[in-house]
Formats: structure tokens, C-alpha cells, sequence
């Protein structure tokens, strides 16, 4: 498929609503953690600079393709809204420490088992996940 090129006020346009949509994203969901937990200014402002840094940094990841991870392609990763109640629930009922620590252990499990998600696509036809995905949203 070739490529066509695109205005550069076509761009800016589309570059800004990407923008936008990842930093809605990106900062809904440790701002709705931070005040669940009634953190400060301090701590709010620490924690949606760490999760800009890291989808930032995620990003970039995914931008460069090799055998083990990255799409090659400009795709923003955020934050999953579907984590919000767990990690509140984790932060009130032990600390904030334990609730990060629950996040990279989440991470690395998640590392580990992408690549056998192609192996088990089929169990995963259009209905169920669309099923999934309707829940999601109806429960948000």
C-alpha cells in the first residue's frame, strides 16, 4: 500500500488530536488514583509525571520492531482504565509502595505472557471479546 503525502496543516491537525487523546488518557486515570487516595499536590504532580514519562517511554519501545516487542509503529500506550479500583483498593488497604510494586510485577507478567497471546488467538473469537470489551465499557 503506498504511502500519500500529507499537508503539513493535515498533519499538525491530526498530530494534535493524537495529542490530545493520549494525554486525556494518560492523565485521567493516575489523577483519578491520586485523588482516590487523597494524595497531595506533591504526590499527584509525581504521579502523573512518572506516567507520562513511562507511556512516553513505552512508546518509543514500541516504535522501533525486533523480534521480541515493538510494532513499529507511532501507537501510544497509556494506562488501562480497568486498573483504577484495584489499585486503589491495593493503596488504601496497604501503601502506595505496594501498589507500585503491584504495577511492575503486572508489567513483567504481561512481558512474559505477550508473546503466547498469538498462540491462543482462536480461543479469543470476535464474540467473546467483543462481549469483553462491551462489559468494560458498560461497568466504566
Amino acid at each position: 500500500m503506498a504511502q500519500k503525502e500529507v499537508s503539513h496543516k493535515k498533519a499538525a491537525v491530526l498530530g494534535l488530536q493524537h495529542l490530545l487523546a493520549m494525554y486525556s488518557g494518560a492523565v485521567a486515570v493516575p489523577l483519578l488514583i491520586g485523588t482516590a487516595l487523597k494524595f497531595n499536590s506533591e504526590q499527584m504532580t509525581y504521579l502523573v509525571s512518572i506516567d507520562i514519562f513511562m507511556c512516553g517511554l513505552a512508546t518509543m519501545i514500541q516504535l522501533f520492531r525486533n523480534k521480541y516487542f515493538g510494532i513499529g509503529l507511532p501507537v501510544v500506550l497509556g494506562c488501562a482504565i480497568q486498573a483504577v479500583a484495584p489499585l486503589e483498593m491495593i493503596g488504601q488497604k496497604f501503601s502506595t509502595n505496594t501498589m507500585y510494586g503491584a504495577i511492575i510485577v503486572a508489567g513483567i507478567f504481561v512481558f512474559l505472557v505477550a508473546g503466547w497471546f498469538s498462540k491462543i488467538k482462536k480461543l479469543f473469537p470476535p464474540v467473546v471479546t467483543g462481549t469483553l470489551i462491551t462489559v468494560i465499557g458498560l461497568t466504566l
